[in-house]
C-alpha cells in the first residue's frame, strides 16, 4: 500500500519555486503532473540505465514542495516530543531521502492513465486537491493532496489515496518499531536502508 501512495503522489513531484509561490493548490497540481509526467517520458530510458539521476532529478524538483517538518510531527506521533532535535532532524533527513530513492521508481510503472481534476476545497488551516486517476474499467483511484500554506508557498503534508493516508501508514509501521527498539534503531535501519538504495542505483551505471 505504502508503494501505491508513493506512485500516485509521485505525480505532484515536479515544479520550480518561483512557480509554486505563483499558483494556487488546484492549479500547482494540475501543471507540476503535467510538468513531471513530461520530463519522466521524455527521459525514461536514461533514468532506467541510471537510478541515481532519477533520485536526483526528484530531489531537486520535488522535496521543496513538501513540509517534511509536518510530516516528522505527524509520523512520529506521540515520540515526537520525546526525541532531541538532533534526532529529529536526522530521521527527516532519513525519511526524506528513502521516499525518493524507494519510490521514484515507482513512476516506472505509470502508462499514461488519464487524470481527471477536481476544484480545491478548503480542509482545515489549508486545502484539499482532488485528481481521479482512470485505471480501465476499474473505478477511478482518488488521490487526495493536502497542502498548507507557508512564506515560501503551498506545501503537502500527506497524500491519501482511496482514503487511505500516506504520514498515517509510515506512522503505524514506524511507531511499532520505535516503541519495541526505540528511535534511534529505526534512524539507523533507514540509513542502512537507504545504502543499499543508494548502491543499486551505482550498480546501474554503466
Amino acid at each position: 500500500m505504502i508503494r501505491k501512495l508513493l506512485l500516485v503522489s509521485m505525480f505532484f513531484f515536479c515544479t520550480t519555486g518561483a512557480l509554486a509561490n505563483a499558483m494556487e493548490p488546484n492549479e500547482l497540481i494540475k501543471k507540476t503532473t503535467e510538468q513531471l509526467l513530461s520530463e519522466f517520458t521524455a527521459n525514461r530510458s536514461a533514468y532506467e540505465a541510471d537510478l541515481n539521476s532519477l533520485y536526483q532529478m526528484v530531489n531537486r524538483i520535488a522535496i521543496p514542495h513538501f513540509d517534511f517538518d509536518r510530516m516528522t510531527k505527524i509520523v512520529l506521533g506521540r515520540h515526537y516530543s520525546d526525541a532531541t532535535e538532533d534526532q529529529r532532524q536526522q530521521f527527516t533527513e532519513e525519511f526524506k531521502t528513502l521516499l525518493v530513492r524507494t519510490y521514484s521508481q515507482a513512476l516506472f510503472q505509470y502508462s499514461d492513465e488519464k487524470i481527471n481534476y477536481v476544484p480545491a476545497v478548503p480542509f482545515r488551516d489549508g486545502m484539499m486537491v482532488l485528481e481521479e486517476i482512470e485505471v480501465g474499467a476499474a473505478v477511478p483511484v482518488r488521490l487526495e493532496y493536502y497542502l498548507t500554506k507557508n512564506d515560501s508557498g503551498w506545501k503537502v503534508y500527506d497524500v491519501r489515496i482511496d482514503g487511505i493516508s500516506l504520514v498515517t501508514t509510515f506512522r503505524n509501521s514506524y511507531n511499532t518499531i520505535i516503541s519495541r527498539k526505540g528511535l534511534p534503531v529505526l534512524i539507523a535501519d533507514l540509513q542502512k536502508k537507504n545504502s543499499m538504495l543508494a548502491d543499486q542505483g551505482t550498480s546501474k551505471n554503466p
